[in-house]
């Protein structure tokens, strides 16, 4: 067996509070069927989004079974932040220098428009999820950050296919201070962002597919696929053998497990996510309205949001172990913490933020989580090359609530045969280009050493 399987005793995170008894470890038939025309492996975002516009699109074929290894949305999904917020300037350049402009602003535009198009998907399904549209503010306390986002900043400002402008602004000196509540910074850059109840979600489009008929088998590992002579695929789980006419990959961090061609290309990658309250709970939090990236190094930040019942969710922790390569990268192990983070988010809004330097602050719980980081920084979607009706949804590099919902729906629509083109940024399609770059621009960055005081 792969060493990249999911491993069985996950820490709890707090989205996971939401689990649902009903839905956590559903099997929709006691024996897993022989033969099927679709089947997903996964059931975090990408395949509950893949799920729910399969069957919106063509709701006919209610002939797809959804596997997952665990309990039902127990992955990524269920780990991170909560963070709705798209990357429209910081990363611009280097995508820009090696895609061109065109292909630069395609990226950011398509995570700009997430925002709006979750915000009507939660409206018209009417899912509970604690969906809040706010504004993000970003702050740089090392030199170096600073300087990228402003050269950042200034760039896309110069790009004539960028159509968020309008919305991204810089702030300076005792401004940005004021604007951050972040003595240490002097830049802060903000831009329309949201935050969410991730699990509520994805469970959410999860209830609206089986509802129209889709099968879910959870705590069933898929163990091995493979490509039959006659075009069909072979899935080998733990319970038996299905097969499909069409396969959709959407295991993210544990892509290698099953897919060996993306090692090194789809990397698992451990990450730490917290809550933090009042240690009173007869007093309120001092607090915040815009959700927080806070940038220590070029590779390095905390991503944070500020929930409507007073806590905070931060997640990030790298200066407590980017030094220590085997800690997290090539991770799946998802049981334990990784060392020193725990002393890392301890007291952490007091220590940035003014407005909670006198503030009684409590640690409520804190969690891991595998992410499938990519060696180009980009995911990969689409048909496999070579592989007709393998398709994958997979790779969202730490970055997937901007990135995921309009990718599933766009791979739905050419699995559908709704439409002959896949509509997602021309950078994020499966190719034999990517998957013949040997190059692990992700490894590349970790071998600068951080150097870290706040």
């Amino acid at each position: 067996m792969s060493k990249y399987f999911p491993v069985p005793n996950y820490t709890r995170s707090f989205w996971l509070s939401a689990e649902q008894d009903d839905l956590k470890d559903l099997r929709s038939t006691p024996e897993l069927p022989k033969e099927i025309d679709t089947i997903i492996i996964g059931s975090g975002f990408s395949g509950c989004a893949t799920a729910y516009y399969l069957l919106k699109g063509n709701p006919e074929n209610t002939s797809i079974l959804m596997l997952e290894a665990r309990n039902i949305c127990t992955g990524a999904t269920a780990r991170n932040g909560g963070h709705l917020k798209s990357d429209l300037y910081y990363n611009y350049k280097n995508f820009r220098d090696k895609y061109g402009e065109k292909n630069a602003a395609e990226i950011s535009n398509f995570e700009y428009d997430h925002t709006k198009a979750m915000k009507e998907l939660v409206e018209e399904e009417k899912i509970d999820c604690d969906f809040v549209i706010t504004r993000a503010c970003d702050v740089h306390f090392d030199k170096i950050c600073k300087e990228k986002a402003i050269n950042g900043y200034n760039a896309v400002s110069k790009n004539p296919y960028v159509k968020y402008m309008h919305d991204l602004q810089i702030n300076y000196g005792e401004e940005a201070k004021t604007i951050s509540k972040v003595e240490q910074s002097d830049v802060c850059l903000t831009y329309t962002a949201g935050h969410l109840w991730p699990y509520k979600l994805v469970t959410g489009l999860l209830r609206i597919a089986v509802s129209k008929g889709m099968q879910v088998q959870a705590n069933t590992p898929v163990l091995k696929t493979k490509k039959l002579k006659n075009g069909k695929y072979l899935i080998e789980t733990e319970r038996g053998n299905i097969i499909a006419n069409k396969l959709i990959v959407a295991t993210n961090g544990y892509t290698v497990a099953l897919e060996p061609k993306f090692e090194d290309k789809i990397i698992p990658f451990k990450g730490v996510v917290s809550r933090i309250i009042s240690a009173d709970k007869t007093k309120r939090t001092p607090h915040l309205t815009n959700t927080y990236a806070l940038r220590y190094s070029t590779e390095a930040f905390d991503y944070q949001i500020n929930r409507g019942d007073g806590s905070i969710i931060v997640g990030g922790g790298k200066p407590a172990f980017h030094n220590n390569l085997d800690q997290f990268y090539k991770v799946v192990d998802d049981s334990t913490i990784i060392p020193k983070t725990k002393e890392f988010f301890t007291n952490y809004m007091s220590k940035r933020f003014y407005t909670w330097k006198d503030f009684d602050e409590k640690l409520d719980c804190i969690w891991s989580g595998i992410m499938g980081l990519t060696n180009d920084g980009l995911p990969y979607v689409g048909e496999m090359p070579g592989d007709e009706n393998k398709f994958i949804i997979a790779g969202f590099h730490g970055h997937g609530m901007p990135r995921i919902l309009l990718c599933a729906k766009a791979l739905a629509q050419v699995i559908n045969k709704e439409t002959k083109f896949l509509e997602i940024p021309e950078t994020f399609k499966m190719s034999d280009a990517r998957m013949s770059n040997t190059r692990n621009e992700l490894l590349e960055s970790l071998m600068v050493p951080l150097k870290y005081k706040l």
